[in-house]
C-alpha cells in the first residue's frame, strides 16, 4: 500500500494589525497541518487558523507578535480599468517580489462562484505562489487579494476586490465564521433577447427569478416566478453575481429594500433576509450548487432534444469541475432521474433526499441518463 506523505506548499499573505493577524487565500491554508509564516525581515512564526471561507477564498490566520507594521486598505470600488496596480508576494519562492501591471477588467465572473464572480483582473506578472498576497495601488493601498491566473494565458491574473475582502475577514476576525444572508430563489441574468420579451424599458437589465423556495424569505415577501429584480437598495442590478454578493453580505434578520418588474410594473417590496445553512434550498450563491453542481427542473424542450422517455428528472445546468459531483462522473447536461430510487419531479425532492441522507452516512445513489443510457452513480454527503 502506498504510504501518505506530507508535502510543503508556499503561499502569500499580508498582515493588517500590529498584533499579528494575517490576510491569506482559503487555499493556501485549507489542508495544512502546520503554517509557519516568514516576515520580510527573516523572523518566522508559527500561525494558527483563526476562520476560512471556501466561497471568497479567504482565510485569516494569527502569528504571536507585537508592534508590526501593517498595511492600510484601500477602496477597491474607486479603481477603474486602466489604473496600475503593483502585486507583491512569493511566486515559485522568490520572496516578496514586486511586478507592475494595470486593471485589465472589473467583476471578472471566473472559476464558478468563487468570491461572487467579482474578480479583478490584472496584468501584473502573478505565479504560483502569489495567491493570498496584496495588490496594491499607487497609494500603496491593498485594492485586491491575488487569487488565482487562468491557466494556459499569460498576464490574466485575478484578484479579490478589497471592500469584498473587508467584510469577510471583519466576520472571521469576529466569530471565526460568515453568516450568510438567504433569499430562496433561483435566478438568471436577462440579456437583450429577454429584456425585450419581458418589456423591459429601454436599458433597464435585472436578474429575473426562475424558481421560489417553499417558506423562503423570498416567498413570504410575495416574490413570484418571472418577477425581474431590477434593484437591491438602492443599487441597479445587471447580474446574477451582484444580487449574490448583495444577499449574502447582508445580516440575516435584517429588511431590505428592492425593487421588481412584473406585468410591465415596478413595484417596490420588502424582504426579510434569513440565515443561510447547509439545508437552505435554493439557497443564492449556491442556486441548487450542492455538491457541486447546478439542477433544474426538466423542461418540455430538454425532454425533447434528449429522447427522454421519463416524465420526471432534474437537469444539471452547470457543474463544477473542482466539485465532488464531477470526481464523481456527473456531468453538464446530465439528467438525474432518480436518488436512492426515488424519482425527481422538483428540485425540492432531492433536497429532501440530501436531508434524510445526511443524518446517516451512506451516500445517495443517483440514476443518470445520458445520450440515451442510463448509469448509477454514488455521491457522498458527508
Amino acid at each position: 500500500m502506498p504510504r501518505k506523505q506530507r508535502q510543503s506548499s508556499l503561499g502569500s499573505g499580508f498582515i493588517i494589525s500590529r498584533d499579528g493577524y494575517i490576510v491569506t487565500n482559503h487555499h493556501v491554508i485549507a489542508k495544512a497541518e502546520k503554517i509557519e509564516v516568514k516576515l520580510y525581515n527573516g523572523r518566522t512564526f508559527t500561525a494558527k487558523i483563526i476562520g476560512k471561507d471556501k466561497l471568497t477564498e479567504l482565510a485569516l490566520i494569527k502569528i504571536e507578535a507585537h508592534d508590526l507594521p501593517y498595511v492600510k486598505w484601500g477602496d477597491s470600488n474607486a479603481i477603474e480599468v486602466g489604473d496600475w496596480v503593483l502585486a507583491i508576494g512569493n511566486p515559485l519562492g522568490f520572496d516578496h517580489t514586486v511586478t507592475a501591471g494595470i486593471i485589465s477588467a472589473r467583476g471578472r465572473s471566473v472559476f464558478g462562484n468563487t468570491a461572487y464572480g467579482q474578480f479583478l483582473q490584472t496584468d501584473a506578472a502573478i505565479n504560483f505562489g502569489n495567491s493570498g498576497g496584496p495588490l496594491y495601488n499607487l497609494d500603496a493601498e491593498v485594492i485586491g487579494i491575488n487569487t488565482a491566473i487562468a491557466a494556459g494565458g499569460q498576464n490574466l491574473g485575478f484578484a479579490i476586490p478589497s471592500n469584498l475582502a473587508r467584510n469577510i475577514i471583519q466576520q472571521l476576525r469576529k466569530n471565526g465564521k460568515v453568516a450568510r444572508g438567504w433569499f430562496g430563489v433561483e435566478i438568471q441574468e436577462v440579456d437583450n433577447e429577454l429584456a425585450e420579451s419581458f418589456g423591459l424599458p429601454e436599458g433597464m437589465r435585472g436578474v429575473v427569478l426562475t424558481g421560489i423556495g417553499k417558506g423562503s424569505p423570498a416567498e413570504k415577501a410575495g416574490l413570484k416566478k418571472g418577477d425581474i429584480i431590477v434593484e437591491f437598495n438602492g443599487s441597479p442590478l445587471n447580474k446574477t453575481t451582484q444580487l449574490q454578493q448583495f444577499v449574502a453580505e447582508t445580516p440575516p434578520g435584517s429588511a431590505v429594500n428592492i425593487r421588481i418588474f412584473r406585468n410591465g410594473k415596478i413595484q417596490k417590496k420588502t424582504v426579510t433576509v434569513s440565515l443561510r445553512t447547509a439545508d437552505s434550498t435554493l439557497s443564492l450563491d449556491n442556486t441548487t450548487m450542492m455538491f457541486g453542481m447546478r439542477i433544474m427542473e426538466l423542461t418540455q424542450e430538454i425532454k425533447s432534444k434528449s429522447g427522454l422517455q421519463e416524465k420526471h428528472g432534474l437537469v444539471v445546468a452547470d457543474i463544477d469541475q473542482t466539485g465532488i459531483a464531477w470526481e464523481k462522473g456527473v456531468r453538464k447536461g446530465d439528467i438525474i432521474l432518480q436518488a436512492n430510487n426515488k424519482n425527481l419531479k422538483t428540485t425540492d425532492d432531492f433536497f429532501g433526499i440530501v436531508k434524510k441522507a445526511r443524518k446517516g452516512s451512506r451516500p445517495i445513489t443517483l440514476l443518470i441518463y445520458r445520450n440515451g443510457r442510463s448509469i448509477y452513480v454514488p455521491l457522498p454527503v458527508k
